[in-house]
C-alpha cells in the first residue's frame, strides 16, 4: 500500500482482499475513507464486493462460499482513494492553479470556472454520485463557503435556541424539587446536543450550522425541525459534541464542611458514613466536533478550527446522504427479496393445499364411482340369478341408485338429493339426520 496525504493507493487485488475479509465498512473505517466513495471506488474498478446479508450468514455460521465473487482483470492495477482529510482545500487549490479566484459569488460560474471544478473532482472522486451540474454546484458552494456576520439565524435555529430556554427553565425547575435525581428526574424533550456542549461552544456551533443549513436550501436541500438535513429521500442526522478536559477536583465549599463532619464524627464513631466526593472533574475545552453517523466526524485541529472547514463539512453531509441512499436502497432490495420469497412460499403453500384438495377429491369420486360399478355388477348378478325379487321396478330403482353414486353420471335423486361425490366418507354416509335434512331442502 502506497499513501500520501489525503491519498490512499491499494492494488485492485488487496483492496478487494480487505473487502471481503472485514466488509465495505471496514476497510473505510481502516483507511478513514468515505463509504459512499469506496463504494463507487469499487464499482469503477470493477471490484466485486458483498451484499450486507452475507456477513450475517457468515457471523451466523452458515456456508456462504458461493457467494463469494472471485475478482477479475488486472489484480495489480493501482486504486486511488481519497482520504477523509480536507478536500475543499485541494480544491481550492486546484482552482488557483487553474488562475481562477475562489470568491463568494462565484456560483454562476464561467466555463474555465466549470472546468476547473470538473477536472479536480473527477480527479479526486469528489461527489462522483452526483450529476455533473449538480457536482460542480455543489463544489462550488463548498469553496466559497464562509462565515457571514450579522445575519439573521436560521429558523430551525431560532426555534432551537428558544427549545433550549425552555428547557433550561424546566431543568432549573425540577432541581430546586426536594429529591431530585439527574437520572431519573430530568424534564423531558430534551433539545439535541443538550449537555454535549458548552454555552460558548453553542454559539459557535449556532453560527456554523447556520452558514451550513442556508447553503444547503439554497441548493435544494431541507432543513428540519429537529435539526437533521433531508437531501432527495434521504436524511442525515449531525451530532455535535464539545471534547473535555480531565482535571483535578477542587473541593467546594460544601463538600469540605461535609469532610470536616466526617472527620470529626470518626474520632466519636468508626461507623462515620465518608461522603462521596469526585476525584475528577470533567470541564468542556472549546474543541467541537460534528460527528456524520457512528464513527466519521470533523472536528476542530490545532492549525483549523470547524469554521475554517465548512466546505468539507458539506461536502461530508452529501456523502454521508450518499451512504445512507446505498444502505436504503440495498435494504429496500432485500425487503423486495424477502416479500418475494414469501410470496412465492405462499404460492407455493397454497398449491400445495391445492393439489392436496383435488387429490382427495379425486379418491372420493374413485371410491363413488367403485361402489356406483359394484352395484351395477350386483344388478347384473341378481338378474342372472332369475331371482323373483328382482322386478322391473326393483332393477330400476337400483340402476338410479347407481346413476346417483356415479359420478360421471352425477344424478340428482328425488330423496337423497346431489351427492357431492368429492367429499370424504364421513361426510357422505347416508344417515337419517342427511336424509331428512335433503328432504326437507
Amino acid at each position: 500500500m502506497e499513501s500520501k496525504k489525503g491519498i490512499v493507493k491499494l492494488s485492485r487485488k488487496q483492496l478487494y482482499n480487505d473487502i471481503w475479509e472485514m466488509s465495505v465498512a471496514g476497510v473505510a473505517r481502516k483507511y478513514n475513507l468515505n463509504y459512499a466513495r469506496l463504494i463507487e471506488a469499487c464499482r469503477t474498478s470493477d471490484i466485486p464486493f458483498p451484499s450486507s446479508g452475507y456477513w450475517t450468514r457468515r457471523n451466523c455460521g452458515k456456508d456462504v462460499s458461493s457467494e463469494i465473487i472471485l475478482l477479475s482483470g488486472d489484480e495489480d492495477e493501482i486504486v486511488e482513494l481519497l482520504t477523509n482529510d480536507s478536500v475543499v482545500k485541494r480544491l481550492r487549490k486546484n482552482i488557483i492553479a487553474s488562475n481562477m479566484p475562489v470568491e463568494q459569488g462565484n456560483e454562476d460560474k464561467s466555463p474555465n470556472m466549470i472546468d476547473a471544478y470538473d477536472d479536480s473532482a473527477t480527479q479526486s472522486q469528489v461527489l462522483s454520485f452526483l450529476s455533473n451540474e449538480e457536482r460542480i454546484k455543489v463544489l462550488a458552494v463548498a469553496c466559497n463557503l464562509k462565515i457571514e456576520g450579522n445575519n439573521r439565524l436560521h429558523k430551525a435555529l431560532s426555534q432551537y435556541k428558544k427549545r433550549i430556554a425552555d428547557y433550561n427553565e424546566q431543568l432549573k425547575n425540577t432541581q430546586s424539587q426536594r429529591y431530585y435525581n439527574p437520572r431519573y428526574n430530568k424534564p423531558a424533550d430534551e433539545p439535541s446536543f443538550f449537555g454535549e456542549v458548552s454555552a460558548e461552544g453553542t454559539k459557535r456551533i449556532m453560527v456554523i450550522l447556520d452558514a451550513l443549513y442556508k447553503a444547503i436550501e439554497k441548493l435544494g436541500g431541507t432543513v428540519n425541525e429537529d435539526l437533521s438535513i433531508k437531501l432527495n429521500d434521504d436524511i442525515v442526522r449531525l451530532r455535535v459534541a464539545e471534547s473535555k478536559d480531565k482535571i483535578r477536583h477542587e473541593l467546594t465549599k460544601q463538600e469540605a464542611q461535609a469532610l470536616l463532619k466526617y472527620q470529626d464524627e470518626l474520632k466519636r464513631h468508626s461507623w462515620a458514613s465518608k461522603p462521596q466526593i469526585r476525584q475528577y472533574d470533567h470541564v468542556f475545552n472549546g474543541r467541537l466536533r460534528i460527528v456524520f453517523g457512528e464513527k466519521s466526524y470533523i472536528r476542530d485541529s490545532e492549525k483549523e478550527k470547524l469554521e475554517d472547514r465548512l466546505g468539507d463539512i458539506l461536502i461530508t453531509i452529501y456523502e454521508k446522504a450518499e451512504e445512507n441512499r446505498i444502505i436504503r436502497v440495498r435494504h429496500e432490495e432485500e425487503q423486495r427479496r424477502r416479500e418475494a420469497e414469501a410470496r412465492r412460499q405462499e404460492e407455493i403453500r397454497k398449491r400445495k393445499e391445492e393439489q392436496i384438495r383435488l387429490t382427495k377429491e379425486l379418491a372420493n369420486k374413485a371410491e363413488d364411482y367403485r361402489i356406483a360399478s359394484e352395484i351395477r355388477a350386483y344388478i347384473t348378478a341378481m338378474i342372472e340369478k332369475g331371482d323373483e325379487s328382482v322386478t322391473q321396478q326393483w332393477i330400476e330403482w337400483a340402476k338410479e341408485k347407481a346413476d346417483w353414486y356415479d359420478p360421471t353420471i352425477a344424478r340428482e335423486d328425488e330423496y337423497l338429493g346431489k351427492r357431492d361425490h368429492g367429499k370424504n366418507k364421513d361426510e357422505k354416509d347416508l344417515t337419517e339426520k342427511q336424509v331428512n335434512r335433503n328432504w326437507y331442502w
